[in-house]
């Protein structure tokens, strides 16, 4: 945060005529980074230096910017990261200002809804029954599919506030509400459509460990397979067989078994590409592919991929 007298000498100076001085100060502004947005954001609504107020506007855009690319950047590049943590970044693509205080208190009390009504419940059907029965039914999220590929089915602020999303927004709501939790719930990531699965963990592999830190080497087999853009429908490796042979997709390992964090992250960024294409949000779009190459992903920035079809 830069002192207010010091912060108003500069702003006054964003429409000097030697452009060395409008960049010297802009480049101090960026330095600051996201210790100033607030500062320059109170500025620029109050219109105090009518004269600068677009390059206050644009300062404020590149620092986020920065902001989100240093974050999304540095998380990417963890062995395990953290699935809320990577859709929070995903988020702030188009909501920049969202804080991940409110954003897990919100998931901490679903979790806690469904923690006191579990008690002492050990059968694995059981724990998912009570947890789909305060997902769904309680707290009433529920599959958009009105909007299909409305851009908010792809952030977790506007899911938890319209309580709406596609499969694999749902899925990873899903899935982190599941983990804070202990169930050993992983996405997977099939064809068309995003499913998760209740898996067991391999010999050897300790039952205390956090489940969001194990590696997809130590999880076991899929026990049973869910269906969160249903309602948490609840079906077996034969109706994962059966939507393969509809939507005409020959059957690989990957699509049975539980996929990385990154990978989900991966797939959400593309079907918000196709999402903002669709929505005719090409700025934000553009925005995103830069993000994209960010996470090794210049190779798939033309393809237009999104999930498209109801399991």
């Amino acid at each position: 945060m830069i002192e207010a007298a010091e912060f108003n000498a500069m702003l006054s100076l964003l429409d000097d005529t030697d452009e060395a001085v409008v960049f010297a100060v802009e480049s101090r502004f960026l330095e600051e980074g996201d210790s100033v947005i607030e500062q320059l954001e109170k500025s620029w609504v109050s219109n105090d230096f009518p004269q600068v107020s677009s390059q206050i506007e644009s300062l404020i855009k590149r620092i986020q910017r920065n902001h989100l690319h240093q974050g999304f950047g540095a998380w990417f590049k963890q062995e395990l990261p953290d699935l809320l943590e990577g859709w929070i970044w995903l988020s702030k693509i188009k909501y920049p200002g969202i804080q991940s205080e409110s954003i897990l208190r919100s998931i901490n009390d679903i979790k806690m809804d469904a923690w006191l009504m579990m008690g002492n419940v050990q059968n694995e059907r059981e724990k998912i029954d009570i947890l789909n029965h305060v997902f769904f039914d309680q707290q009433g999220f529920k599959g958009d599919s009105n909007q299909y590929h409305y851009p908010d089915n792809s952030f977790i602020n506007t899911v938890l506030s319209r309580k709406t999303g596609n499969p694999i927004s749902l899925s990873a709501l899903y899935i982190t509400v599941a983990q804070s939790l202990g169930l050993p719930v992983f996405g997977v990531n099939l064809p068309q459509h995003f499913i998760v699965a209740y898996c067991g963990l391999k010999k050897g592999v300790s039952n205390k460990c956090a489940v969001n830190e194990l590696k997809t080497s130590e999880i076991g087999e899929p026990l049973f397979y869910i269906n969160p853009y249903s309602k948490g429908q609840v079906f077996i490796k034969d109706s994962v067989d059966a939507f393969l042979k509809v939507v005409n997709v020959k059957p690989m390992a990957q699509f049975y078994l539980p996929c990385s964090v990154h990978d989900i992250i991966k797939r959400m960024l593309r079907n918000l590409h196709y999402s903002f294409g669709e929505s005719q949000e090409i700025e934000k779009q553009q925005e995103l592919l830069l993000v994209m190459k960010l996470c090794g992903m210049a190779d798939e920035i033309d393809i237009d991929e999104s999930d498209n079809f109801n399991i």
